[in-house]
């Protein structure tokens, strides 16, 4: 499927090249050439517990992120340019737990974050193709309307700049726009760029072939198509969102999905909603026999017994997820942002202790036959997505329950060089959560140092198991991570 990229590209701009015997105007437009990026290196030492439930073997306590990040942007007429953003990932672990081994998800990488050619055919009419962000959710730390990208982290979420490779047609007017988008799927890729878009090849990886992995490639084709419609009434935002998926980044096929959004303005404070509408779920279910101890665990896998399955995923039950927010804009600059989010297909309190119970039950696996262990690891953690990730997070939140609560805050001009800020992931169902202060100094005018930690809070009710309790955002063997970067723009 590679050839795809650049026949759509080049279609894109094809169309704009004059015509051979074309009156040509008096005055040509020059290309215009605009870069900009950084250089970024981000140390992290993290407590690992060996204590907890999955043990901390093959964590490491240290790891360095480096980033090269190039933006550039070709404008060849007022109508129609090319922009790109891309960035090189250089990754170390050490002080691992266990044996020092490689770990694959340290190995350099290559995210290209967007490449797309925009052309405007008319002031209302235009049409971009390639890889772009593409929200239309007004939500800060989560949007529910967004399935086309990878995912955001709540805790900073403007550093997920990844978007979807896609076509848009986009009418826009001064108080509504309609677009029109149809997304494929990333099932294979290197070196950023998809080798794999919309179908699988004829051949399954090499370690499929090895037998190391399973061959995950089917026959179907996994895209989705979206239709949005805005309109700004009474100096209110209003998204009203149309989409049909099959098998786009889960494991829905021929799925209906209805989202809106609205936003408002009042002085200082905005507040907003965001909501998806939408039947069944695809979330992973324990299988009730193998689940409560370790013995039960083990004895499934031996039999090759499924662990867990998706019993909702053709339910004709309404699940919405919904999220409720205001942004307060201090008159000294700083802002504070408070979020509440419901996904109605999450675990309720007993399905979150059966969770906890099987998740302890595999630490004992681990500890006992690491390989074993490892054949569940993929179920407890869930199903993934796209082979796309995006840009490296800081830190990865996927909701197992139903409630949570998001909290930002930042003060930015503190003698006028430094910005403090702090987030809160908090999940109402056992209250517990991950505190993260932060503190910027802008020390040059092309330099930033940051500092940063990740705290995990005290679980107030959680699922006892032994002498601890645990929660949903305390499960992991790691504790807390103190950051320190450093960025140079150029």
């Amino acid at each position: 499927m590679m050839p795809l990229l650049p026949s759509l590209l080049t279609a894109a701009f094809l169309a704009q090249a004059p015509v051979e015997d074309a009156p040509v105007a008096e005055s040509s437009h020059s290309l215009e050439v605009t870069t900009t990026g950084y250089l970024d290196s981000r140390f992290t030492y993290a407590r690992i517990l060996s204590e907890r439930m999955l043990p901390g073997e093959g964590q490491p306590a240290l790891t360095n992120l480096t980033e090269g990040n190039l933006q550039l942007k070709l404008r060849f007429t007022p109508e129609a340019f090319l922009n790109t953003d891309v960035s090189l990932f250089w990754q170390r672990a050490g002080l691992i737990e266990g044996v020092e081994r490689d770990l694959p998800e340290y190995r350099p990488s290559i995210v290209v974050s967007e490449l797309y050619g925009d052309w405007a055919l008319t002031p209302h009419l235009s049409l971009t193709v390639g890889k772009k962000r593409v929200v239309w959710g007004a939500g800060l730390a989560q949007n529910p309307t967004d399935f086309l990208n990878p995912p955001k982290d709540p805790t900073d979420p403007a550093s997920q700049r990844a978007g979807a490779w896609l076509a848009r047609v986009e009418m826009p007017f001064d108080r509504f726009t309609f677009s029109l988008v149809g997304a494929a799927r990333v099932l294979r890729q290197y070196a950023g760029l998809p080798t794999a878009l919309l179908v699988y090849p004829d051949q399954p990886t090499s370690e499929a072939q090895q037998g190391l992995v399973a061959d995950d490639r089917d026959d179907e084709a996994h895209y989705a198509v979206a239709a949005r419609a805005y309109a700004l009434v009474a100096d209110t935002d209003l998204n009203l969102v149309y989409a049909f998926t099959h098998l786009y980044n889960d494991a829905f096929a021929h799925k209906h999905r209805l989202g809106a959004s609205v936003s408002h303005v009042f002085g200082g404070l905005e507040v907003h909603g965001e909501a998806l509408l939408q039947t069944g779920s695809t979330r992973l279910e324990l299988e009730p026999a193998c689940t409560g101890n370790a013995d039960a665990l083990a004895d499934c896998v031996a039999r090759n017994v499924a662990l867990a399955s998706r019993p909702r995923l053709h339910d004709g039950r309404l699940r919405p997820q919904v999220l409720l927010g205001a942004r307060y804009l201090f008159e000294d600059s700083a802002m504070l942002s408070a979020e509440y989010a419901f996904h109605a297909d999450g675990l309720d309190s007993t399905g979150f202790a059966r969770y906890v119970e099987t998740l302890a039950a595999a630490g004992e696996l681990a500890r006992a036959n690491p390989a074993l262990a490892g054949s569940i690891a993929g179920v407890l953690g869930g199903a993934g997505a796209s082979s796309d990730p995006g840009t490296p997070q800081r830190y990865s939140f996927d909701p197992l329950r139903r409630h949570y609560l998001f909290v930002s805050y930042s003060k930015p001009q503190i003698h006028d060089d430094f910005t403090a800020g702090a987030s809160l992931v908090l999940s109402l169902g056992d209250f517990s959560g991950q505190l993260s202060p932060s503190l910027s100094w802008s020390a040059r005018d092309w330099l930033t140092l940051t500092a940063a930690a990740y705290i995990p809070l005290p679980v107030l009710n959680g699922v006892e198991v032994g002498s601890r309790t645990y929660g949903e955002l305390a499960l992991s063997s790691t504790d807390w991570r103190a950051l320190m970067s450093a960025r140079a723009f150029f």
